[in-house]
């Protein structure tokens, strides 16, 4: 991709991102352009926004030990657009994600998107970066041309599910046929996981499977690194049907990741899944998956998930 210049800006001024006294403007955008889709996690991470916007003294430290890198668009002095840029670290290379790409709704269809997007691109070729990302709403056509007209192109199609519903008795699954994953299913399951996680998206909060492998090391990263991890799997003739891997976590939000064989069986998964709820519900955490889009609605649905929305992964190569 050959280095971008902007040109032809709308109106207004494009400057750095200051958090000593951006944040809560910032916040106030974001909910506003996405609430209509912001979860728990979202309005907390907003949330957060404002209260760290008021506390100087965290300021004053984040300003310098803190990647927190953005732009904003000012016209009419005030905030009216945003944009910020997080770095991944995958395999020793350096990754980009623009994220929280706002703009006010009486200010769009001026170029002020594309203009800060395309700071965002930048600020990433100046920095090494291998690749830069973006996820955008299936349902957003807009955004989807705007970012395929600056180079990105759709790698991935994900769909995120919440367990949402309510559990009852009666939907107790047989538990006789849930097990703890034997250590012959690994290479299977490993497999499956690589399937439904690619090595494109290890970067993007994956996490190392190895450390789920059957063995002394899993013992010890139980023992001494995560110690409330639960893996469950249920096989059909011998052989590994599905498997679900959780941890802990202090997040609102906690995430499962599901390991499925080519064509498993829809009322095997959807026991799978509600076996793991059952087991989790102590928790007082909402449980979610992210998966491959268009793959076992039938299952999530049986098992009381809703599908909160479908994301295209989109990249451009950062090589300038």
């Amino acid at each position: 991709m050959t280095t971008l210049s902007i040109t032809q800006k709308p109106a207004g001024k494009l400057r750095q991102l200051n958090i000593m006294r951006d944040l809560p403007k910032v916040a106030d955008l974001v909910e506003l352009c996405f609430h209509h889709n912001m979860d728990s996690e979202g309005k907390s991470y907003v949330q957060q926004m404002r209260r760290a916007g008021k506390n100087s003294n965290f300021l004053s430290w984040a300003s310098t030990s803190m990647p927190l890198h953005g732009y904003v668009w000012e016209e009419d002095k005030k905030i009216v657009g945003n944009i910020s840029i997080i770095p991944f670290r995958e395999k020793g290379k350096t990754v980009f994600l623009l994220a929280n790409i706002a703009v006010h709704p009486d200010y769009r269809r001026k170029g002020i998107a594309k203009t800060l997007t395309e700071k965002g691109m930048i600020h990433a070729q100046h920095r090494a970066a291998e690749s830069i990302w973006v996820h955008v709403e299936e349902n957003n056509p807009a955004a989807v041309r705007l970012y395929e007209n600056l180079g990105f192109q759709t790698r991935l199609r994900r769909s995120t599910w919440n367990a949402t519903s309510t559990l009852h008795p009666h939907q107790a699954p047989i538990r006789a046929k849930i097990i703890d994953p034997p250590a012959r299913f690994w290479e299977n399951q490993s497999q499956f996981l690589k399937r439904n996680y690619p090595q494109e998206m290890t970067w993007y909060r994956i996490p190392d499977w190895q450390n789920f492998k059957p063995g002394l090391k899993y013992w010890l990263y139980k023992l001494f690194v995560e110690n409330d991890i639960r893996q469950w799997a249920i096989q059909k003739d011998g052989k590994l049907e599905a498997a679900l891997i959780w941890k802990g976590t202090a997040a609102r939000r906690s995430p499962l990741w599901l390991a499925t064989a080519p064509q498993t069986d829809s009322a095997s998964l959807a026991e799978l899944l509600l076996h793991a709820r059952f087991h989790l519900a102590n928790k007082k955490r909402t449980l979610y998956i992210d998966f491959p889009a268009d793959e076992c609605h039938n299952a999530f649905e049986k098992a009381g998930f809703t599908l909160r929305r479908t994301l295209l992964w989109m990249r451009a190569d950062a090589k300038r």
